[in-house]
């Protein structure tokens, strides 16, 4: 990335509390440059390859009705801050392979994304994942990106 203003930002967001100070990150940036802001949710659905009913298909239904309706109250909540140039997109698949996919269709410079933490539940990366694929995306796609680290996470 130049010295020169973003007019992309993504702000990938997986919907957790500590998505928050992600999110505040990512509004705040666009607040002070006029970017376009979009914020990415990724549906990864690799446990339907192992259903064996019916059911889970519904389950997943839900959990991507879920994640559009959260993308559109992060939608609400940066235009009422004053971000102008707001929307968000829903995609299914591999985080990683989505992330990388869509920094490089939208020619984005900046991509705001939440560092791991310490929870009771499963990261889609570890720290030394993500920051090899950070440097990953900074080489190839050619983006800046902004790991933001949760308030809460740093009182665990």
């Amino acid at each position: 990335m130049t010295d020169s203003q973003p007019k992309q930002i993504i702000c990938a967001v997986r919907g957790g509390a500590e998505s928050r100070d992600t999110v505040s990150r990512a509004i705040q940036l666009a607040l002070e440059t006029g970017a376009r802001l979009t914020f990415l949710h990724v549906m990864d659905a690799e446990f339907l390859q192992y259903a064996t009913i019916g059911p889970l298909s519904v389950v997943y239904n839900e959990l991507l009705e879920m994640g559009t309706f959260a993308m559109m109250i992060l939608r609400d909540r940066a235009q009422r801050r004053g971000v102008t140039d707001v929307d968000y997109v829903v995609r299914e698949g591999s985080i990683r392979k989505q992330l990388f996919q869509f920094a490089v269709a939208t020619h984005a410079e900046v991509l705001v994304v939440g560092y791991p933490t310490r929870s009771s539940g499963r990261n889609v990366f570890e720290a030394d994942e993500m920051d090899a694929f950070v440097t990953e995306l900074e080489r190839d796609a050619h983006i800046q990106v902004i790991q933001v680290k949760s308030a809460n996470a740093a009182r665990q």
